[in-house]
């Protein structure tokens, strides 16, 4: 197009090319059209260029020259020649029509988006048919309609159905999930109303008004509304479960409408209804597989109980020595069988999440003393060197698991001492870094055995998987201990580990966070001043090393000598210095002379001494005794060196010369004097728990079921009643329920204990032995050290409390005195047994000390029940001045009387210790 330099008149000539026509625009207009950013073209009705300004001459690539031979369809796609003609025809009819898309062609090809609005424009000479010519106003929305097409891209690749509705409701705008989900096309529900076609009932089936309808109403109140719980229906009428998210559509702060974004959820709510049964079904199969275990246990306890039982007898019998070979072979296995029985279950609750954590008091001493003590016998067998060990910074006094702890050391020493053939298994104590709450105690179990290699080291603490095969060959097991240990350790929020060399030994230990009730540290060494001077003699390195850590511990002074002439040798070199030791410590074996060459060598040096024997010997501790020499034996303990030192250095404790001298408040009750009655429906069972109590003196009556353990407690006075839960017509919940209900009804009340025998050994068996008024609970098959400390332990408290017991007297004895003689009269001139008698409530009154203490030390909880317990106990053994003084403290915390409390617990302490120093000089003349 050429246009004039300058305007004249009012009018700008415009020539099309060479044409003839000539297209006359306003000088003040068309200045607007040039400076314009959108596109304008003026053409004839049939589409003939006439003028375009210059954004449109720049946006499709042409020049003003060329505009004579371009008609409108040549620029147009074929698409958009009838929208082009149908806008023409409303011009010419007099029509505005609104603006449309058209798409168009530039130069090169490249396709251009534009808006175009169609007004009309009067020629001043016209075409020849008189038609007017068309101005159009174009807007370029090609970028526009790019970002529109990567919108609907997104939108339907989504994996959630769009709908957009305006305010009154109906479609304007549908993704393909939608389409997807609803079967309906967007051509076929657009502008109808949503909730008339998809959302006219509720989740239950029942009609759903348009008043009623949530997402309405949230359009209406310009809030959101989201829900889990919808039902859309589709074309074909089918309900769709779906979650909906329904949202106000703002354009320039004015309410349009809404967007609702919603899912289907049938497939999960399938899931959801399969994973519930899939539960129930996992449910009832660990239901299934509890009671199966839980008879399981029972049938196979039974026997076994039978076996093991008549084996301990069998082996007390007179036999020879292939006899005695064959005995211990089938306890051995028995044993053997009864272990992989109890992991399996262990294993069983755990993977069942059966397992229930503890938090209670307890002693830490007394937990690795007591825990070393279980395999003491088969490490003594193997002749291996074990200990405990806790270093003086770790609090005794601790509140956890002792339960599961217990249970995790007797699987770490017991696999320490089956890997183990020479030399030591420690288990030790000690304190990781500082915790903001509480302590992380480090158990550790170290042995000298086989060691194991990186690759073994991968397989460990997992289910049924053992070092390698040729392990399970040679030393048998579940390889399920590991794999238990583990678990137990992470439900208590701890952890476990090993460190090991082939060859050399192994590590194996575990950490666990618990709560320290009191400042105590692991042994009170209030008794051991730093002055006294220690010499230590032994074969072992790692003996005397232990020693060593012992002393260590309470900053004791010693000096260690390889063996006696060692000893000799240090002695001289020590009294030249003016440095005399204050006890001579020898630990079995030694080097160079037998333990009883080297006491009679060393007694000509007058110094105190304390002596480790290889193993429990009753004759020889007494013999020694008798010498003024404290004994000990292994496995070695802190506590029990603690107390040998202690009497040694405490004036007056050493020489007893005759029974007279000996006069301390100490006396046992024969056990034959109590009667108790076995309840017990299987023969086997019945002979084996029946001479196992004749075997401890006790006389017993025998009953095969509930109804008659009723009748003979009408006909007979018994002491307490060992009661299997198992039994024909009447079984032992129902007798024991029965036994309570007469004793609540009773004037004079009473209270007879009840053990039960059970071969169940499930999670909750005890609770529901003790929820049916049983006492206590023992678990088949019998252990017969088990069966005594239990008998021992409730026997006593029968004498205050039973109806059913024997005279009443027997709970009264007057205090007094009992010398050394007095325990032949019951149990014979057997040093021997009367030693073993005594080291028994040794025992006890080490655990009633810490009891007491910690007791005081929480302002008296438990203290009742201890001093209860205390009372009936130190009676029975004659301890007549304790029994006493017990009473005085039940009294006193009955009333909670706090000084009181603590001015008795302090004479029970001081008791307690005249008879610990008693039992240790015991046979002293």
């Amino acid at each position: 197009m050429r246009q004039q330099d300058k305007p004249t008149g009012n009018h700008v000539a415009a020539t099309a090319g060479d044409s003839n026509t000539s297209h006359h625009i306003d000088g003040a207009l068309l200045q607007q059209l040039e400076q314009l950013g959108d596109l304008v073209q003026d053409c004839d009705s049939k589409g003939q260029l006439l003028y375009a300004n210059p954004t449109w001459l720049h946006t499709l690539g042409y020049t003003a020259g060329e505009l004579s031979t371009l008609n409108v369809f040549q620029l147009l796609a074929e698409d958009s020649h009838a929208a082009f003609r149908e806008q023409a025809a409303l011009i010419a009819r007099g029509q505005r029509p609104p603006a449309i898309e058209l798409l168009m062609r530039d130069r090169s090809g490249q396709a251009l988006s534009v808006l175009a609005s169609f007004s009309p424009l009067p020629r001043e000479n016209g075409d020849q048919d008189g038609d007017d010519a068309l101005r159009l106003l174009l807007r370029d929305i090609t970028q526009q309609k790019k970002q529109e097409q990567w919108l609907t891209t997104l939108l339907d690749n989504m994996d959630d159905g769009i709908i957009a509705m305006d305010m009154q409701g109906r479609l304007t705008y549908m993704n393909q999930e939608a389409e997807r989900l609803l079967g309906w096309s967007f051509a076929e529900l657009h502008g109808l109303n949503v909730h008339q076609h998809i959302h006219h009932h509720r989740a239950d089936g029942s009609e759903l008004s348009l008043e009623d309808c949530p997402i309405y109403q949230s359009v209406q109140q310009k809030a959101s509304y989201r829900s889990s719980d919808e039902v859309f229906f589709r074309k074909d009428g089918q309900p769709l479960e779906v979650r909906v998210s329904n949202t106000p559509l703002l354009l320039r702060q004015q309410l349009a409408g809404s967007v609702t974004t919603f899912a289907d959820i049938s497939a999960s709510r399938l899931r959801e209804q399969q994973m519930l049964q899939a539960t129930r079904a996992a449910e009832a199969a660990a239901r299934a597989k509890s009671e199966f275990l839980a008879t399981m246990s029972h049938e196979i306890r039974t026997p076994l109980n039978g076996v093991i039982g008549m084996i301990d007898l069998l082996m007390d019998t007179p036999l020879d020595a292939e006899q005695s070979d064959f005995a211990r072979t089938i306890k051995m296995s028995a044993d053997t069988l009864l272990s992989i029985i109890n992991d399996i279950l262990d294993f069983s609750k755990i993977e069942a999440d059966g397992l229930e954590i503890e938090q209670i008091d307890f002693s830490l001493r007394q937990l690795l003393e007591g825990t070393v003590d279980i395999v003491a016998n088969k490490a003594h067998g193997k002749g291996l060197t074990l200990a405990s060990f806790a270093t003086a910074e770790v609090p005794d006094s601790l509140q956890g698991d002792p339960t599961r702890l217990r249970q995790i050391l007797l699987n770490l020493l017991s696999n320490a001492i089956k890997f183990t053939e020479q030399g030591m298994v420690l288990v030790s104590a000690t304190l990781e870094q500082p915790q903001q709450q509480g302590i992380q105690l480090r158990l550790c179990v170290k042995d000298t055995g086989i060691g194991l290699t990186e690759q073994a080291k991968s397989r460990l603490f997992q289910p049924f998987s053992q070092a390698d095969s040729s392990t399970t060959r040679k030393y048998g097991g579940t390889g399920l201990g590991l794999a238990i240990c583990k678990r137990l350790a992470e439900a208590m929020g701890g952890s476990v580990g090993l460190d090991s060399t082939p060859d050399v030994g192994s590590e194996f230990w575990v950490s666990i966070p618990l709560q320290a009730t009191g400042s105590d540290s692991c042994l009170h060494a209030t008794a051991t001043p730093s002055q006294h001077l220690v010499l230590v003699a032994g074969d072992s390195d790692n003996n005397q090393q232990l020693w060593s850590h012992y002393l260590d511990s309470w900053a004791l002074p010693h000096q260690r000598a390889a063996g006696l002439a060692s000893m000799l040798e240090t002695l001289r070199q020590l009294d030249a210095s003016g440095n005399k030791p204050d006890v001579l410590l020898l630990v079995e074996p030694l080097p160079d002379a037998t333990l009883e060459q080297a006491i009679q060598t060393l007694s000509l040096e007058g110094i105190p001494m304390v002596v480790c024997l290889n193993e429990p010997d009753g004759t020889r501790k007494a013999s020694l005794a008798q010498q003024g020499i404290a004994v000990l034996h292994k496995p070695m303990k802190q506590s029990a060196l603690l107390d040998a030192l202690a009497v040694q250095w405490t004036p007056g404790s050493i020489r007893l010369h005759t029974p007279e001298a000996a006069v301390v408040p100490v006396s046992l009750r024969p056990v034959q004097h109590y009667r108790l009655l076995l309840a017990e429906d299987n023969a086997v069972n019945q002979r084996v728990a029946a001479s196992m109590l004749h075997k401890l003196g006790y006389r017993v009556d025998v009953v095969s079921h509930g109804g008659e353990v009723l009748q003979a407690i009408a006909q007979q006075q018994y002491d307490a009643i060992l009661m299997d839960c198992q039994m024909p017509e009447m079984d032992g919940y129902q007798a024991t329920q029965a036994i309570r209900r007469q004793e609540s009804e009773a004037a004079q009340g009473g209270h007879l204990p009840i053990i039960a025998m059970t071969a169940n050994a499930m999670e909750g068996d005890r609770a529901i032995c003790l929820e049916a008024g049983m006492d206590d609970y023992l678990a088949k098959p019998i252990e017969f050290a088990r069966l005594k400390a239990l008998l021992l332990q409730w026997l006593p408290q029968q004498m205050a409390t039973s109806s059913h017991a024997a005279p009443a007297s027997r709970d009264n004895s007057a205090p007094g005195s009992f010398t050394v003689q007095r325990l032949t009269e019951f149990l014979g001139d057997d040093p021997a047994s009367i030693g073993e008698m005594l080291d028994i409530f040794r025992d006890s009154l080490l655990r009633w000390r810490e009891r007491l203490r910690l007791d005081i030390h929480s302002g008296g909880l438990g203290l009742k029940q201890l001093a209860h317990e205390l009372k009936g106990s130190a009676a029975n053994v004659g301890a007549d001045a304790l029994a006493a003084l017990a009473g005085q403290l039940h009294a006193a915390a009955a009333d909670n009387k706090q000084d009181s409390i603590r001015s008795i617990a302090a004479q029970i302490e001081s008791e307690m210790q005249a008879l610990l120093v008693f039992i240790a000089a015991y046979g002293k003349d």
